[in-house]
């Protein structure tokens, strides 16, 4: 019988490690955890993210984007998403993994993908010259399937499922549970710090911001615009906060509309860098807001989260990570559709009342 390899074999045997994770902001903001206690658990390896672009979506923020500047990883590669990934891309970066000789991959990939592209995904590995694919078979074994059993059940969070995939392969401890990382620099808060200073005023001095996401990626994820504009209005009455509007460039015409409502604010979307966003959103006592990859950052801010949320996956899968946190989610016959577009006239997302939401909102304000 072959002798099974220690937790601290693997430690000793892998010096060089390419992980593979791809996807969007949120993506990259739940895997934060693992990332560090891969880290942790190899302090001298080189670390290598692998992760995916997306060359014709200008609004696409990569992993690069918002990892911390130091500490993680020693070097990041990436290449076109499939669906513009041609096989001269495939083969480039085939030599580009074989040059560097990895001892090993781990397999980071979101629980929805299906045993053909795992298989797959490999078979690639191998031929580039990595042998050891870790993490992948308890990936395979805990999947997730895009045909959802209705109602949907409560899972665990991708940042839970991460740690848990690390600790299977005896990779990292079993105890860990998923922190919220600063993602900002010194610079970043510095600029941060001014932008609000000056489009703020003494909102800012007196800490009296409320972060606004009213936007999404998603058409099917955002709650009505007019139940911002009223959940908001009432705050400013009886709490005296000054919104302040998150998001990318496509946030700001709404933004300005809730804010000309509002008759105070100031419209953030589209202005500040995802680092500058992320040291700015710390310094809201609050984020309410649609979610997004916004509200990742929030939490990864350390502001605590009233966020609305789509019956379009499974219950607790993308919650924001760390205490506090207010999540609405309202389960309905069509729920677990998984499709940016909703088919049913957003009925999970109008089953959640303004009230809720500003009792929420009070709740946290007050405390």
């Amino acid at each position: 019988m072959r002798p099974s390899t220690s937790r601290a074999d693997k430690r000793t045997d892998l010096k060089r490690i390419l992980v593979f994770r791809i996807g969007n902001l949120g993506d990259t903001l739940v895997a934060l955890p693992a990332f560090a206690a891969l880290r942790a658990a190899f302090p001298d390896a080189k670390l290598t993210l692998l992760t995916n672009s997306d060359r014709r979506n200008p609004h696409y923020i990569g992993a690069q984007s918002v990892l911390p500047v130091d500490g993680l990883f020693d070097g990041h590669i990436d290449y076109p998403s499939d669906e513009q990934t041609s096989l001269m891309d495939r083969i480039a970066l085939l030599i580009e993994l074989r040059k560097t000789s990895f001892d090993a991959v781990v397999y980071m990939m979101t629980r929805n993908r299906t045993p053909r592209q795992i298989s797959r995904d490999k078979v690639f590995f191998r031929m580039a010259g990595i042998k050891r694919v870790l993490c992948a078979d308890h990936l395979l074994r805990n999947r997730l399937d895009f045909e959802m059993p209705r109602p949907l059940p409560k899972v665990q969070s991708e940042s839970e499922f991460l740690l848990e995939s690390l600790a299977a392969e005896g990779l990292t401890d079993s105890q860990l549970t998923p922190a919220p990382m600063r993602v900002f620099t010194q610079k970043d808060s510095t600029i941060a710090e001014n932008w609000l200073r000056r489009n703020c005023g003494e909102a800012f001095v007196g800490r009296r911001l409320v972060a606004v996401a009213p936007g999404s990626k998603w058409p099917s994820k955002i709650w009505d615009e007019s139940r911002f504009r009223n959940v908001i209005a009432k705050l400013i009455k009886t709490e005296s906060i000054f919104p302040v509007i998150f998001g990318g460039e496509e946030d700001r015409a709404a933004g300005s509309r809730l804010i000309s409502a509002w008759g105070r604010g100031a419209n953030a979307a589209g202005r500040l860098n995802v680092r500058e966003a992320a040291a700015a959103l710390g310094h809201c006592r609050l984020y309410l807001g649609n979610d997004t990859g916004t509200m990742h950052l929030a939490a990864a801010s350390g502001t605590r989260c009233v966020a609305m949320f789509a019956a379009v996956d499974f219950d607790g899968r993308w919650y924001p990570m760390g205490n506090g946190h207010k999540v609405f989610r309202e389960s309905v016959p069509c729920e677990g559709c998984s499709t940016p577009t909703c088919h049913n006239q957003g009925l999970c997302l109008d089953m959640i009342s303004e009230d809720s939401v500003l009792e929420a909102c009070l709740s946290i304000l007050r405390n």
